[in-house]
């Protein structure tokens, strides 16, 4: 059995991450506020199927800025790591938020086009806009 030695303190890890420990009070807000929207979600049964997402980049948000905190004051390379992988998890996920939203917007528009034009240009006999005249 091995006894770890303790990390010795890397003053360019601390360097690295001085910004994300600056920024850690507006990223732990965000990251609650992130939580709070999610909860807010689950009280809808359309919102519960997505609140897991706000919930989830919120908790990682909050681990990365307390990781970045913890780099910056120790310098250990492990805390360093743990806060840049949050942030990678987050990066991703909101990656592929953003592409879906993006196919479901774009997809939305092109089946509005459809109906419009399927309809003769008669846009209140789709009875979507009752008031434009």
């Amino acid at each position: 059995m091995t006894v770890e030695q303790p990390q010795a303190m890397n003053p360019s890890i601390s360097a690295v991450m001085q910004p994300l420990s600056d920024a850690a009070g507006w990223m732990k807000l965000i990251g609650t506020l992130a939580i709070i929207w999610g909860v807010i979600l689950a009280l809808s049964i359309v919102g519960l199927i997505v609140a897991w997402l706000p919930i989830w980049m919120g908790i990682l948000l909050r681990r990365a800025a307390d990781e970045s905190v913890v780099a910056n004051r120790t310098g250990h390379e492990a805390n360093a790591v743990a806060a840049t992988a949050s942030l990678h998890t987050i990066f991703k996920v909101q990656g592929v938020i953003l592409l879906v939203m993006l196919v479901l917007w774009t997809v939305g528009i092109v089946l509005g086009i459809i109906l419009v034009v399927a309809s003769g240009g008669d846009i209140e006999a789709l009875g979507a806009v009752p008031f434009i005249r």
